[in-house]
């Protein structure tokens, strides 16, 4: 278990118990990717002997290492069928390395996007928005590549062994020599795993901060349009960019540096071979065969003691993405994480279960009792270490006290900064609040889990609207009938703009809603939430979008329909001449409450809050 924003520290032991982990993902499946690339790695053993043959035979001798008098086109037949069988295994091993890849990426995506979705308590993001997106993508990617390390393992070992033999056996000496400065370069790659996980690091960092810069550019373009800050924009971005350039280029270095030493130490090897042969073809100890047998090897045998090297790098690398994958899942254990429901690559996506409701969660009465938030001002940042650090203590909200009857309608008015929003994402669970919330009488333990449909529905103040149809914004795609969601839009008063709309309630809406004005993605946010048909109605403040017809319509339509208990953030006249109860909201604390009548005559904040609404 881990505190918000902490970093998670993966042991060198963790990561290879990792790596395990996945490889029992598909056993069945890795094992056949595991043997076919193995002969796929192994086969170059064979394949260079009889290279070698071939040319012994043309040059009119035998050096001993194979029958007398056996024809160069025999050992070509023997060298094409096996060349022909390796290319068919490469193919074959490729189809199903693709299958196990996408299926187990898709996995740890799912798992991932699950615990985020549906884990208990409240998700709070430990990182930016690009970050999350960095290691959705990249990190799971690492995860993988350090898979496909062990699939090719076995058979890269075997052609080392079987390859360093077949020369020994021609001339263990030179062989020696040979073999020494490869392994050279493999310590030099573990002694810079400290660097590869550093650097590596600091470009994942430098990465999100772009796309995370981007994403909320993407969503701010109005504002920066209207403070004319486009200049000031592209050059943070130009900014951000440059430092993501520098440390991509200082890890790509790295990494390019050690292949540049493993391809410099082949050209070596190769060397000292063409030199020490020409003394060995000369007095008859070595043959033109011996010669391309180790000319064969050495550039395999090079790039494969290469691997070595990458795999340390990957290690360190796969223990950086873990990292940052239990980072961005918080609290996520490692059976969550690596949970092994498969998802389906082939067909339609079943239909999502329909959410059960029992008699007893029908709202009867929701009572909050010494609700208290304290959250963290904009100054948190980083530390030296590229660690998220906390700012000081910012606003809160204090001992939050009311009830909500079933059927009644409940404003919450206050002044802008008041805490309104604040006291609807603690109430939902959606930040980490203090207090008890109960449900018919009943604690609720888990609010983000709980205050979910068909108990609770909320429409934020800036809804988000996928890129597809406005049926599939209202629905998102659960099993709701076409009548269900005309009838939702209907009651979101949206009916007048379906009609206007080229394609009708099946318009693509784009982008966040770009294709839509301001009221009408908030009054599709509002549809979506009848849909679910939930007992309770959370809205946090339609004004914002709505005009005062367009509301007070809302309203009327909502309560002729149906039988609707609303929780609501408003000032506007409509909703609070149809209040039930408004609690008067004044520094994070309820200071009054009552009907709009009585309010008036008592409450300074109601008075001027009515006057601006009118």
């Amino acid at each position: 278990m881990t505190a918000l924003g902490m970093p998670v520290k993966v042991a060198s032991e963790s990561t290879y118990r990792l790596g395990w982990d996945l490889v029992k993902y598909r056993p069945a499946l890795f094992g056949f990717c595991f043997v076919c690339w193995t002969l796929i790695h192994a086969t170059p053993v064979l394949i260079g002997l009889m290279v070698g043959r071939i040319f012994d035979a043309l040059a009119g001798g035998d050096t001993g290492q194979g029958i007398d008098g056996t024809s160069a086109w025999t050992w070509l037949g023997l060298f094409t069928f096996l060349a022909v069988a390796r290319n068919g295994l490469v193919w074959i091993g490729e189809l199903r390395w693709i299958v196990y890849w996408n299926d187990q990426s898709l996995q740890l995506q799912r798992n991932l996007l699950r615990w985020l979705l549906e884990a208990d308590g409240s998700r709070v993001l430990a990182s930016s928005p690009g970050e999350a997106v960095s290691t959705f993508r990249d990190d799971v990617e690492d995860l993988l590549e350090y898979v496909e390390n062990f699939v090719d393992g076995g058979g890269i070992l075997v052609f080392t062994i079987g390859s360093v033999a077949v020369m020994a056996s021609i001339d263990p000496w030179l062989t020696l020599a040979l073999v020494i400065p490869l392994l050279l370069v493999v310590f030099v790659a573990q002694a810079l795993g400290p660097q590869i996980r550093t650097r590596r690091r600091a470009m994942r960092r430098a990465t999100e901060n772009v796309t995370g810069l981007i994403g909320e550019t993407f969503g701010a373009v109005q504002s920066v349009k209207l403070a004319s800050k486009e200049a000031p924009m592209l050059a943070e971005f130009g900014r951000r960019n440059e430092i993501r350039r520098r440390a991509a280029l200082r890890d790509t270095f790295l990494t390019e540096a050690l292949m540049s030493l493993n391809l410099n130490m082949s050209t070596l090897t190769i060397a000292v071979v063409l030199l020490v042969s020409a003394r060995g073809l000369s007095d008859g100890s070595l043959s033109i065969g011996d010669l391309v047998v180790f000319l064969t090897y050495l550039p395999r045998l090079t790039f494969y003691l290469a691997f070595v090297g990458h795999l340390i790098a990957q290690h360190r690398r796969t223990g950086v993405a873990y990292e940052r994958i239990r980072r961005l899942a918080v609290d996520a254990e490692d059976d969550v994480l690596l949970d092994r429901t498969r998802v389906p690559l082939e067909g339609e996506l079943g239909e999502l279960p329909a959410r059960s409701r029992k008699p007893d969660d029908l709202l009867v009465r929701l009572d909050v009792s010494n609700l208290s938030f304290t959250y963290r001002t904009a100054e948190a940042g980083r530390d030296g270490d590229g660690q998220r650090v906390d700012g000081r203590p910012g606003f809160a909200i204090a001992d939050v006290t009311f009830s909500v009857e079933r059927g009644s309608f409940n404003v919450i008015a206050g002044r802008v900064g008041a805490g309104k929003t604040t006291i609807l994402r603690a109430l939902l669970g959606l930040v980490p609040a203090d207090g008890d919330v109960r449900w018919n009488g009943q604690p609720i333990g888990d609010r983000a889990s709980f205050l979910v449909p068909p108990r609770s529905a909320y429409t934020p103040q800036i809804p988000r609207l996928f890129s597809d149809t406005l049926s599939y914004n209202i629905s998102l795609r659960e099993s709701t009938s076409a009548e269900s969601v005309h009838s939702a839009a209907r009651l979101a008063v949206l009916d007048d703009d379906l009609d206007r709309l080229a394609g009708g309630i099946e318009t693509v809406v784009g982008a966040r809603g770009v294709k839509l004005s301001g009221g009408q993605i908030q009054r599709s946010a509002v549809a979506r939430m009848f849909a679910t048909e939930a007992d309770l109605l959370v809205f946090d403040d339609l004004s914002s979008a709505l005009d005062l017809h367009t509301e007070a319509e809302l309203w009327a339509r909502l309560f002729d329909h149906r039988e609707a208990t609303c929780l609501v953030v408003s000032h506007r006249p409509a909703a609070l001449q149809r209040a039930d109860q408004i609690l008067v909201v004044d520094g994070g604390r309820i200071v009054d409450r009552g009907r709009l009548p009585e309010l008036l005559e008592r409450s300074p904040v109601m008075a001027e809050l009515w006057e601006a609404g009118r």
